[in-house]
């Protein structure tokens, strides 16, 4: 089916999140991995995890 060659994998999207937090993702390319996580729990995990790294990181810049 077409439509599944828009929705990427699971191992694209975690490259494509962690991508994201070093520069900004087209519209397209975010609202690929958007509707990726809609229907992958493990993807949004990760995505939380990235999350809480980031915020964890810059916590100690401010030390």
């Amino acid at each position: 089916m077409p439509y599944k060659r828009l929705i990427p994998h699971c191992r694209d999207t975690q490259l494509l999140l962690s991508q994201a937090q070093d520069c900004r993702l087209s519209p397209l390319t975010r609202a690929r991995v958007r509707v990726h996580l809609w229907t992958c729990e493990a993807c949004t995990t990760f995505s939380r995890q990235l999350d809480v790294l980031r915020l964890a990181m810059q916590k100690l810049g401010r030390d």
